[in-house]
């Protein structure tokens, strides 16, 4: 009797454990309903960020592009003004042109690192883009101001 009751009982634990078997490996896996939506939820955020770096990437580029843009026009302004300045004025303000559109150049080499920088590197490349431009600014009103004054 003890043999039979022994089997029985471990017949029926034999059978629990194939019957609830399948729900423990998927919650194991990751495949059960509280697995599925942690999962979905994990990898939606992973997205969700390099969505969100990308967006900000090219908002970047985008107002860098369009203040470059102008920087370009008002070169071309500059230019035209240093046709018509005086011949002392004229020489300073040429060299100084020169330097401008030398810093216009390194400008345009650091647009073209952020654009294919990575996340880790974004930061760091899109510092170099501002401060890139902050010197054209500078080297601009310069240039600018020379031209004024004569």
């Amino acid at each position: 009797m003890k043999k039979s009751n022994r089997l029985s009982i471990l017949v029926c634990v034999f059978f629990l454990v194939v019957l609830f078997m399948p729900g423990i490996v998927k919650n194991v896996r990751g495949q059960g309903e509280e697995g599925k939506s942690t999962i979905k939820e994990e990898s939606g955020g992973a997205s969700e960020t390099n969505k969100d770096f990308s967006e900000e990437k090219e908002e970047f580029k985008r107002k860098a592009k369009e203040k470059i843009d102008k920087f370009d026009k008002k070169m071309d302004e500059l230019e035209a003004k240093l046709k018509e300045a005086g011949s002392k004025a004229k020489a300073e303000a040429k060299e100084q042109l020169q330097e401008l559109k030398e810093k216009r150049a390194a400008l345009k080499e650091d647009m073209e690192k952020l654009e294919a920088s990575s996340k880790k590197t974004w930061e760091a490349a899109k510092q170099k883009v501002k401060d890139g431009m902050d010197e054209l600014e500078e080297a601009y009103n310069k240039v600018r101001d020379k031209l004024k004054s004569e």
